[in-house]
């Protein structure tokens, strides 16, 4: 059942980014005038906010700067408990959500792709998602860069 909502979501996810509308999704310049692909397939929601947030980072040239500022998102918000408290509230108005949100982010200095991000994910709902989404975006950018996860574990014997 909860697949089929997630599926269900995303084209309503494909239509505002293909329109634009918050300016997530518009036309960036692509300096390499390559087709910029996700380098894995990434399934549920939170794979295709983090997917369509790599494909527009990636567009933009600026991965790792978003890269840094959405860490930094998680990061206040496991250092900040209003902060926390306040992305995974849904009572507040979506209107008050997208606002403070976008407001804060751009006192701060933030890139254009990640304003934006963060304004659709608040616009959605999605703001108490931000971690794991940030999660599997860095997947993506580790893919990209041919980057590996691995575990070492060493045993050792006295």
């Amino acid at each position: 059942m909860a697949a089929r909502h997630l599926r269900s979501g995303l084209p309503l996810l494909r239509a505002h980014l293909a329109q634009g509308s918050r300016g997530f999704a518009s036309q960036v310049a692509n300096p390499t005038g390559k087709d910029i692909k996700v380098p894995e397939a990434l399934y549920g929601g939170t794979g295709n906010y983090a997917s369509a947030l790599f494909l527009t980072a990636a567009k933009a040239n600026v991965l790792d700067k978003v890269e840094s500022e959405i860490s930094d998102v998680v990061a206040a918000s496991k250092k900040s408990s209003l902060f926390s408290q306040f992305i995974k509230d849904l009572s507040v108005p979506k209107e008050t959500r997208v606002k403070a949100i976008t407001e804060i982010f751009a006192e701060a200095g933030f890139s254009d792709v990640t304003k934006n991000f963060l304004a659709v994910l608040a616009d959605n709902g999605r703001l108490k998602h931000i971690e794991r989404i940030a999660e599997r975006f860095v997947d993506l950018t580790m893919a990209h860069k041919g980057e590996v996860k691995v575990i070492v574990r060493t045993v050792i014997v006295s």
